[in-house]
């Protein structure tokens, strides 16, 4: 049973007199164990609601709109450990002394299908398969890394074959469609291993829609942990031919493209970011797969209906880390700049310290980084902070806050989550 927490304003369920603090025990018999449940479950005209209260149990018979909602406001959904020993997981990377969320795996397919979440699948029993192709948890987000067993198991850290192209097959046939992951590795799962990868997968076109492959990240922290390095740029640059000649044969037996490189192996390639069509769909964008080119060509759509000029002088900071500084400077910053009179902005990189100097991510920088590249600098008007350096309460990963950065430097500091294209107007609105 759930615990209800509220009970939306104007809904059937206020109008029923369910009450917060009661529990939500079943709906047409189906015993409710999350929120997904409950969105299947209440999506019929009829419903049959069994509610706990303090005074007993009580049916509720309803009629409705279907996929009307009943109104319940439901407990949050805890989410499942993962228990694989991933050689290159973030986790176990971070350094010793940060909040206790850091450290959680989490391995769950709910959190896929509402998040895009990545799940490897080991924990999947056929109970879990079947409740996904009941339920229509399309699509799910899973990381394979490798098909070839031996490779998989090492990557995951696991002992036994996990059945992975057994589930890939089970829930494609019952029409789940699938984006899957691979982290490359140097000389574990690139070469012939990524090859025998691509080729296993395409198979469950087009049900496996898309195979996103992003470099292998490593930080300063790895004491004691699989010896792995990063890729050199002539690696980088391997695997994008690679891949291009794969793409070339699979877009014309497919018809799409199928595998997408992350943006971070053209940029550390020092090659220029492929054209809008490379992404067919963009399906794994919030993966780092075709993010910049996205932001790049609405940018660029923009920009003719940017003003000529400022009323008054503007100068700000614009804060990101090392992997996103030439292109923040030739494509949005030097246009906005050459375009708009009074604006003027200085481009500052934030080499991580915390992590290393590998780690070139924005969204992985820290406020004590932050402020020490920053405390000896003019900052102007505003900083600008990129995008996903906090959490949902509001912190950086060591814990500092926007208001604690701002009172630090002396000056007005905002995390642009707006959309590129109101970018001049977020400066002007904060400055």
């Amino acid at each position: 049973m759930l615990k209800i927490v509220d009970i939306e304003s104007g809904s059937i369920a206020r109008e029923l007199n369910i009450k917060p603090d009661d529990y939500l025990i079943s709906i047409n018999n189906h015993l409710i164990s999350d929120r997904l449940d409950y969105r299947f479950f209440q999506a019929e005209e009829y419903v049959e609601v069994c509610i706990q209260s303090e005074d007993g149990q009580t049916i509720y018979e309803i009629e409705k709109d279907i996929d009307e909602d009943l109104g319940l406001i439901l407990e949050e959904m805890k989410m499942k450990v993962c228990g694989n020993n991933c050689v290159f997981c973030f986790v176990y990377q971070n350094p010793r002394g940060m909040r206790k969320a850091l450290y959680f795996k989490d391995e769950d397919y709910r959190f896929s299908f509402l998040y895009g979440h990545y799940v490897t699948t080991t924990t999947l029993k056929q109970a879990d398969l079947e409740r996904i192709v009941e339920q229509r948890l399309s699509p799910l987000y899973i990381s394979v890394h490798s098909t070839e067993e031996k490779t998989r198991r090492f990557l995951l850290g696991i002992k036994r074959d996990d059945h992975l192209m057994d589930k890939i097959e089970y829930l494609t046939a019952h029409g789940i469609v699938l984006h899957t992951q691979v982290v490359l590795c140097p000389g574990i799962n690139d070469g012939p291993v990524f090859e025998k990868t691509i080729n296993d997968l395409k198979q469950y076109y087009p049900g496996v829609r898309s195979v996103a492959v992003v470099p292998v990240g490593l930080t300063r922290h790895r004491e004691n942990l699989t010896p792995l390095r990063m890729h050199t740029p002539e690696e980088l640059k391997q695997t994008i031919a690679q891949t291009n000649a794969l793409r070339n044969k699979l877009e014309k037996e497919l018809g799409e493209n199928f595998i997408y490189l992350a943006d971070e192996f053209f940029i550390k390639a020092g090659m220029s970011l492929p054209k809008a069509g490379y992404y067919d769909e963009f399906y794994q964008i919030e993966n780092g797969v075709g993010e910049f080119r996205e932001m790049i060509d609405r940018f660029n759509e923009a920009l003719p209906g940017f003003p000529s000029k400022l009323e008054r002088l503007v100068r700000i900071t614009w804060v990101t880390g090392m992997l996103a500084a030439g292109f923040l400077e030739n494509f949005i910053i030097k246009p906005l700049v050459n375009n708009i009179e009074n604006l003027h902005v200085n481009l500052i990189q934030i080499t991580n310290e915390f992590y290393g100097p590998t780690i070139g991510v924005s969204g992985l920088l820290t406020g004590n980084d932050i402020f020490n590249t920053l405390k000896d600098i003019k900052l102007g008007d505003l900083v600008l902070l990129p995008p996903r350096i906090l959490n949902d309460d509001g912190l950086l990963l060591d814990d500092w806050t926007i208001n604690q950065l701002t009172d630090a430097l002396n000056t007005p500091c905002h995390v642009v989550t707006e959309p590129i294209e109101n970018i001049v107007e977020t400066i002007i609105r904060c400055t």
